[in-house]
């Protein structure tokens, strides 16, 4: 009985994923456009905002990171989320000189980690190096 409730709800696990990636892929997409026109207006009336600028761009770009995650399931998709998440906030909330040093040292160990604990797979997703592992070897081999 257990065995046959898990194939669905990992199917309604999923189906739940993509339809939180198509929101976030939407609100993404919208946050672009506003962001655009606010620089664009910003920029004519001469009241160009850098902060609010940087606090969106970085913002866009942990939802993008954010949705490769939930769509690979990668060790590295993780880490280039974390990366992009501790760059944002380094970046936009100027913080104490302690906080500084730990969000560079974070941004450091992730770097290690990507360049040491990573392996040629993690860049593969799970449905990837599943097929790849049960794949028949070419005649070639």
């Amino acid at each position: 009985m257990k065995h046959k409730l898990i194939p669905p709800l990992l199917k309604a696990a999923w189906v739940l994923e993509v339809v939180v990636g198509i929101a976030i892929l939407v609100a993404t997409v919208i946050q672009l456009v506003l962001v655009g026109n606010q620089t664009f207006s910003g920029l004519l009336s001469g009241q160009f905002d850098l902060d609010g600028f940087f606090t969106s761009i970085m913002t866009i770009v942990v939802g993008i990171e954010f949705l490769k995650m939930l769509i690979l399931h990668t060790p590295r998709a993780v880490t280039d989320v974390l990366l992009f998440a501790i760059a944002k906030q380094l970046v936009v909330s100027h913080p104490s000189s302690m906080d500084t040093l730990l969000g560079v040292a974070a941004v450091v160990l992730i770097f290690l980690v990507k360049k040491f604990l990573h392996t040629d797979d993690d860049h593969l997703s799970a449905a990837d190096r599943h097929m790849a592992a049960h794949a028949k070897p070419s005649e070639d081999e």
